[in-house]
This record gives structure tokens, C-alpha cells and sequence, in this order.
């Protein structure tokens, strides 16, 4: 599977005056699918050395310029409407100018997810949950006393995602809120012979009224 990374392609030093001289950070952002270049990009970066954040949005081209950029170690972060977020650390500036090529990759869409997903079973070790949420009752739900079991069939992701989730039982003014603390949580993937599977699981929740 291919995955986000971060190449430092071009860095120009200014001599002596550049170590205390603002930095200039140049780049490209890339589809890691199709290596074409995405505009609309959200690139924002932080650093001890930064007061507040710099923010800025590439062009059709993918391209984005930050000037004024103390030396440094920065950080990161790339955000596209239909790409997963991808957040490189460790970026050390020493002034004048660097270039970087950044690619992200796609968020992958319930039809891609399922080609790929295979059925747990006994021979592989079974999804582990790193951290997440657990469901917040609705106001409706708790108005209407609704408690019981619930079931839902999701794909966790070679990951640890939780995705393409499907109510199988669900209760009334609660399936929403049952997907959506689902989808926040963090797993130790599936393991097949070593290696990180997508697979469908069934979670089954069992639903309480919060205590008054």
C-alpha cells in the first residue's frame, strides 16, 4: 500500500547570515495515487521558534510558498477535502530557501475498502483497540429511555481505521451516534501471516441509559 512521505528535492544555503536569517519554505503537494499535483491544499506549519502558525493554500499547480519562517524544527500538517490528513515532523529550516514535494493519499471510498477486506477468522490475530470513544447518548435517545444491543458491521483498516460501517441492528436515535464514536477510534490492525489485513468486523455494543 502506498503512503504519504515528504521529499526534500532542493535546499539553497545563504552562508553565514542564513543561520539567523528568516527561512523560506517552497513546495509541491502530490495525489500519492496519480502523482498528479492538488490545488486547495492546506498546508500549516508550526514550530517552537514560530510564533501562532503559518498558513497557507496551494495553487492549481499544487504549489505553496511560507516566508518568514524563523530557523528551526517545524512541523506540518496537509489537509484536502477527500485525502487523508498527513502530518510530517521534523522538518529543520536553517534559513534560506528549501523545497519539498509532499504526497497524500486518498481517502479510500467504501467500494475500494470492500475489493480489498477480507472476513476475520480464527488463524488471524483479531483487531486490537488502541483508543476512542465510547457512543454519547443522544438527548432524544435519553428522553425516550432507549436502551438494548446494537450491531455493526465496519471494515478496520490495515490502519487501524474504522471504516464503510453498516447498521445491522441498530436502536431507534442512536445508529448515528453509535457510527460516528466508531469511526474516531484507533485499532491495532488485523494480522495475516505478519502482514496487516482491511477485514471485516462486527461490533457488538450493548447500549446503557447514563446514569441521573
Amino acid at each position: 500500500m502506498r503512503r504519504p512521505f515528504l521529499a526534500i528535492t532542493f535546499a539553497l544555503s545563504a552562508g553565514a547570515f542564513a543561520q539567523t536569517a528568516p527561512a523560506v519554505l517552497t513546495g509541491m503537494v502530490v495525489d500519492a495515487a496519480t502523482q498528479g499535483p492538488l490545488g486547495d491544499v492546506v498546508v500549516v506549519a508550526r514550530s517552537p521558534t514560530l510564533p501562532g502558525e503559518q498558513t497557507v493554500v496551494t495553487d492549481l499547480s499544487g504549489a505553496f510558498e511560507m516566508t518568514l519562517l524563523p530557523p528551526g524544527t517545524y512541523s506540518l500538517a496537509v489537509k484536502r477535502e477527500g485525502f487523508q490528513t498527513y502530518s510530517p515532523e521534523g522538518l529543520v529550516l536553517k534559513g534560506g530557501r528549501m523545497r519539498v514535494r509532499i504526497a497524500v493519499l486518498p481517502v479510500p471510498t467504501p467500494s475500494n475498502l470492500a475489493a480489498d477486506a477480507v472476513e476475520l477468522n480464527d488463524t488471524m490475530i483479531a483487531p486490537a483497540m488502541i483508543f476512542g470513544p465510547a457512543p454519547e447518548y443522544t438527548a432524544e435517545a435519553v428522553d425516550r429511555g432507549v436502551e438494548g444491543n446494537m450491531q455493526v458491521r465496519c471494515i478496520i483498516t490495515a490502519e487501524g481505521q474504522v471504516r464503510a460501517c453498516k447498521v445491522i441492528k441498530g436502536l431507534p436515535f442512536m445508529n448515528a451516534a453509535v457510527v460516528d464514536a466508531l469511526v474516531q477510534r484507533k485499532y491495532k490492525p488485523a494480522m495475516a501471516q505478519g502482514k496487516a489485513v482491511d477485514v471485516y468486523y462486527t461490533f457488538n455494543i450493548r447500549l446503557k441509559l447514563p446514569s441521573q
